[in-house]
C-alpha cells in the first residue's frame, strides 16, 4: 500500500506541521511552492495561516491576493487558520468588519475554513483531507432508511432514488415520466440517458448494475465490499 503523501512548502518546514504529519505516517516532500502551502491533489491544496497572521492578512489585503491565488489554481482550496480562537476579539480592530471581510473572502473563492488550535491538530486535519480527498457524496437514496411505515409512493420513490447517481428529483422525474418502478427498470441504457439530468455516464453506471451477474464467494458467505 502506498503511503499517504503531502507536498509542503519550504517556508513551513520550521512551523510543526510537518513533523507531526510524519507522526501521522505521512510522508512529506519539501518544495519552493508558488501557491498554498501544502499540496494533497492536483485538485486539493492547503493555505495555512497562523491566528494573528491570519487577522493581519485580513486587514492589509493579502489574503485576498492569496486566495485568488489558490482558487485559481486548485479546484478545492482549503484554508485552515491555527490558534486559540478566543483571541480572536484582542486581535481585531472591529469583529463586524472581520467577520464581513471573512465572509466575503471566503464566498468570494469558494475557500473551505477549516479551525484547529495547535500544529498536531492541524496535521490531523490534513492527514484527514489526504485520506478522504476521493471521497463522493452519498446518493440521497442510499442515506435515507426504507420508508417500510410511509405509503406506497414514498416506497416507490425511495426504490428508484436508490440507483446509482438518482437522487428523490431524478427518480420523481422518472416515475412522472414512466409511471412505475418496474417500467423504469426495464428501461435501456439509450432510453435511461434521454432522461433529463440523467445523462449518458450514469445511465451506463445503472444499466451496468441492473445487468451485472450477482456473485458470491465460492463458498456461500455473504460477499463484502471492500473499503479503500
Amino acid at each position: 500500500m502506498i503511503p499517504p503523501r503531502v507536498v509542503v512548502d519550504e517556508r513551513e518546514r520550521s512551523c510543526g506541521v510537518p513533523e507531526q504529519l510524519s507522526k501521522l505516517n505521512v510522508r512529506v516532500y519539501f518544495s519552493r511552492l508558488p501557491v498554498a502551502d501544502y499540496v494533497i491533489s492536483p485538485e486539493i491544496a492547503v493555505e495555512r495561516k497562523a491566528l494573528p497572521d491570519f487577522v493581519s492578512s485580513v486587514y492589509d489585503g493579502r489574503l485576498f491576493v492569496q486566495a485568488s491565488a489558490i482558487s485559481s489554481s486548485y479546484r478545492k482550496p482549503y484554508l485552515i487558520v491555527e490558534g486559540d480562537i478566543k483571541e480572536l476579539t484582542n486581535l481585531t480592530k472591529n469583529i463586524n468588519s472581520y467577520y464581513g471581510a471573512v465572509a466575503s473572502v471566503t464566498l468570494a473563492y469558494d475557500l473551505r475554513v477549516i479551525h484547529t488550535a495547535d500544529a498536531a491538530q492541524t496535521a490531523a486535519a490534513i492527514a484527514a483531507l489526504i485520506q478522504h480527498s476521493h471521497a463522493r457524496p452519498v446518493p440521497v437514496g442510499i442515506m435515507a432508511a426504507p420508508p417500510k411505515a410511509r405509503d406506497e409512493p414514498q416506497q416507490q420513490l425511495y426504490l428508484v432514488s436508490s440507483l446509482p447517481g438518482v437522487g428523490t428529483k431524478l427518480a420523481r422525474r422518472m416515475l412522472s415520466m414512466y409511471g412505475t418502478p418496474r417500467k423504469v427498470m426495464s428501461l435501456t441504457e439509450s432510453q435511461l440517458a434521454m432522461v433529463q439530468g440523467l445523462g449518458n455516464k450514469r445511465a451506463a453506471r445503472i444499466a451496468h448494475m441492473l445487468d451485472a451477474t450477482y456473485m458470491t464467494p465460492k463458498d456461500g458467505a455473504p460477499r463484502q465490499e471492500k473499503l479503500e
